[in-house]
């Protein structure tokens, strides 16, 4: 009995080490919120001519995502983040990073 307990635990343990920290982060967001969001608020500077370097979600991977998100402050427009809801950046970030490069549904279109 003891060593089912063990076996049920270390496949429970062995299930939340491999998910990843981006996905649960998605997860919370509304994907489809956040790609009207980033159309909305970002992509205006982020397109070919703009002020801001062209950016779509496949322009990134999951993890190149993640860390933009987490590291957001030294960004240029960190203070254009900061006029953002908190919902509504893991609404952009469930977006962009449920469809970027290596993501299993990578968006079509930039």
């Amino acid at each position: 009995m003891a060593t089912r307990i063990g076996k049920v635990f270390f496949i429970l343990l062995m299930a939340f080490c491999l998910v990843a920290p981006g996905t649960v982060m998605a997860k919370k967001g509304n994907a489809r919120k956040g790609k009207y969001l980033y159309r909305k608020h970002c992509r205006s500077c982020h397109k070919d001519g703009a002020v801001g370097k062209a950016l779509s979600p496949v322009s990134k991977t999951q993890a190149q995502w993640e860390k933009i998100f987490k590291n957001h402050e030294s960004l240029k427009c960190a203070d254009e983040w900061s006029k953002r809801k908190e919902k509504d950046l893991k609404d952009m970030y469930a977006h962009l990073w449920g469809h970027a490069y290596d993501s299993p549904s990578p968006a079509k279109c930039e």
